[in-house]
């Protein structure tokens, strides 16, 4: 009786464990990299409005000016840096957080503030920050000479900001923060930033899902008639 119960058992329970393995298997958390995207507005002395879009932007404060930049790429080991060259002045920027272009004329910026805003428009279904739009801010330090020396320090709060986001594809979180950066007077820089610690996890597909439904239903009917035809015999 004993070994006649074991041959009964025997395949049943192993057909449970490759479906539990599957099942298993939809569910095993994956740090999967990140595709991200996304734009920058600035202002000096105040706050960006969100929702202003991705169309060119630009700010000034006395000889500085602002342009702003759109983004996008895939992060590889959760890292992603956004640190592409300057554009001409006066030109949307690829890559980075924007430019600001320091002119040769006589002023102290001592005292002035710039903020940055920076949108995410991937990944989509972003729940934190609101709207997926955070804002950076900065103080200014520094002059420039009738000669042409000096510069400007832009001293920006460097503390990284979570982003948290779920979609139908998938859920994940991400960190961004913005780097400090100083400019010559007569030149452009670039504001950089990173994306670290990017992680996402696909969600199990619907029909995956049912298809382990019906195997664990499939190998409950098969323990039903095993025992159903062991009693007529």
């Amino acid at each position: 009786m004993r070994i006649s119960l074991i041959s009964i058992f025997k395949p049943i329970a192993l057909s449970i464990a490759a479906i539990a393995v599957m099942g298993l298997g939809q569910g095993v958390v994956r740090a999967d990299e990140v595709t991200l995207a996304g734009y920058t507005n600035g202002t000096f002395n105040g706050t960006p409005a969100a929702n202003q879009g991705n169309g060119l932007q630009q700010t000034s404060l006395m000889g500085l000016s602002y342009t702003n930049s759109t983004f996008s790429g895939t992060t590889v080991n959760g890292f992603r840096g956004l640190g592409g060259n300057p554009a001409p002045q006066g030109t949307q920027g690829v890559n980075n957080l924007g430019t600001l272009f320091l002119a040769n004329t006589t002023n102290t910026y001592d005292g002035n503030t710039f903020t940055l805003r920076v949108t995410f428009t991937l990944p989509t279904g972003i729940t934190n920050p609101t709207g997926g739009t955070a804002t950076y801010s900065a103080t200014l330090t520094g002059s420039v000479l009738p000669n042409g020396d000096g510069g400007v320090r832009i001293d920006f709060n460097n503390a990284p900001i979570l982003f948290t986001f779920s979609n139908a594809a998938a859920s994940g979180s991400f960190l961004f923060s913005v780097n400090d950066l100083a400019v010559d007077p007569g030149q452009s820089a670039s504001i950089t930033g990173q994306i670290t610690a990017a992680q996402q996890t696909a969600i199990p597909e619907p029909a995956s899902m049912l298809l382990l439904g019906t195997g664990l239903a499939g190998v409950a009917g098969a323990v039903r008639r095993k025992l159903r035809a062991r009693k007529e015999n």
